[in-house]
């Protein structure tokens, strides 16, 4: 094994048992009604355990932020990997068993959550709205999301490099999604069902709206938002900021329009299954987009070789 792939694992291993203990001293300490730390006292509906809510989603933030610098680390070794044979850069694949882990991850949450409820958080502190159905407001949801892809698109072949954005984008979906079909299902389930809900339940709900209602303010939750959620998705490289900032801002301005947090967990419920649909047809074209630059250095060294050769014999 080498020394890269040791310290990925010791890291990966300090991680998980960092952000256990984080959420099994949340869940001893925020679950009892009688805790006092962080305790909120007002005249208004908000739970008493609000504030330490919030603690627990900033802690989380920063040990995703903290994991989003290893990967960016591991992406920049192997971006500077040999290429295959087949002329295109390595892609570094998700673990045999990444879809377990990944649900297994998104169970735990949803189990934290649901022992934080009354005392920490409540429906309609984190932004759940019932003015307009909860079914129309997800479905306004996504098709704000298919606006969106539509401008990003659009500027991006305008002003930017499609080939490198899409090449970004697909290098972060190969390292999530695992082969095999059992894998590939618990995959789709941990982020198209349970991420959705769970992400903008968490960093949206309780850090933006529900903390915003403790404040009586909403430009500081939504400044530090931000920055947790490019922490979050750092992981993925600097390029993703690209849609990641929008993506935050449209998603806090459903949140706090009529459509509310079932609005907000439609468009990014649409944000995840896009590019989890669309992740086979990408790899094909990343193939075929990396044959041709390869077939195309190796016809050159070659001519380059019968130029050397045809040289070398006046």
């Amino acid at each position: 094994m080498s020394e890269g792939a040791r310290g990925a694992s010791a890291g990966s291993v300090l991680l998980r048992l960092a952000i256990g203990a984080t959420l099994g001293f949340g869940i001893a300490a925020g679950a009892d009604p009688h805790t006092q730390f962080l305790r909120v006292v007002a005249d208004f509906e908000v739970p008493p355990g609000a504030l330490r809510m919030t603690l627990a989603v900033l802690v989380l933030g920063a040990f995703f932020f903290a994991g989003g610098l290893w990967a960016a680390r591991r992406r920049r070794f192997a971006s500077s990997a040999p290429t295959t044979a087949a002329g295109r850069p390595k892609l570094r694949r998700a673990q045999r068993r990444a879809g377990f882990r990944a649900l297994l991850w998104q169970v735990m949450l949803s189990g934290w959550l649901a022992l934080a409820y009354p005392e920490q958080w409540t429906w309609p502190t984190v932004g759940l709205k019932t003015g307009v159905s909860l079914a129309v407001s997800a479905i306004a949801g996504m098709l704000v999301y298919g606006a969106l892809v539509a401008i990003l698109t659009g500027v991006i072949h305008v002003c930017g490099d499609p080939g490198r954005f899409l090449d970004g984008s697909v290098s972060t979906m190969a390292a999530l999604v695992p082969r095999g079909q059992a894998q590939k299902a618990m995959t789709w389930i941990a982020f198209c069902l349970f991420n959705p809900v769970i992400e903008e339940l968490l960093f949206r709900g309780v850090l933006v709206y529900q903390t915003s209602l403790v404040l009586g303010s909403l430009w500081l939750p939504i400044l530090v938002g931000l920055l947790v959620n490019i922490g979050n998705h750092w992981y993925q490289g600097r390029r993703s900021m690209l849609l990641h900032v929008p993506f935050f801002a449209i998603a806090v301005a459903l949140l706090f329009s009529p459509l509310g947090l079932a609005g907000a967990i439609g468009f990014h419920i649409a944000g995840d299954v896009v590019p989890m649909a669309l992740v086979r047809r990408q790899l094909r074209q990343f193939r075929e987009r990396h044959w041709r630059v390869g077939t195309s250095t190796r016809s050159n060294i070659q001519q380059q070789a019968v130029e050397v050769a045809h040289n070398a014999n006046l």
